[in-house]
């Protein structure tokens, strides 16, 4: 085979195997990570979202954040600091969290300050806090946990 033929072939295999590449690494939702002021890491859990695949999509309704019970929640003080961020910068991020309190079923929406910080309530309590964001594929909530003491 000469030269001229070899490049093309070259050329889309590279294409071809990169398309599958991007489509198999974004399979599934972005995870979230939060961290507080005091570069404490709370664990985050995938929430419900709408994610296009590669040959389907797949959508999931998760519980409310408080039947979410195998998650610890992690000690912040009054009014702390907590970063939101992804591992796959988002399209569109909420400018706002949705904050549930000792496992009760009504939520309140808390803006966040600017670059995805949320503050911590002043009141003590465990708290469920869920973010939500869309990418090109889909739309992904994620749920954290947090005691105030």
């Amino acid at each position: 085979m000469g030269k001229k033929k070899v490049l093309p072939i070259a050329l889309t295999f590279l294409l071809i195997s990169g398309f599958f590449t991007y489509y198999i690494m974004n399979a599934k939702p972005p995870s979230a990570s939060a961290k507080t002021e005091t570069n404490i890491t709370i664990p985050v859990k995938q929430g419900s979202y709408c994610w296009d695949g590669f040959l389907n999509g797949e959508c999931r309704d998760m519980v409310e954040p408080f039947m979410m019970n195998d998650i610890e929640p992690v000690t912040v003080a009054p009014g702390e600091k907590i970063e939101i961020s992804y591992n796959r910068k988002p399209v569109k991020v909420s400018k706002e969290v949705m904050v549930w309190s000792n496992s009760q079923s009504d939520s309140k929406s808390v803006n966040l300050l600017e670059d995805g910080i949320f503050v911590a309530p002043q009141e003590s309590g465990t708290y469920a806090v869920s973010t939500d964001g869309n990418w090109k594929r889909g739309s992904a909530s994620h749920v954290f946990f947090i005691k105030v003491k």
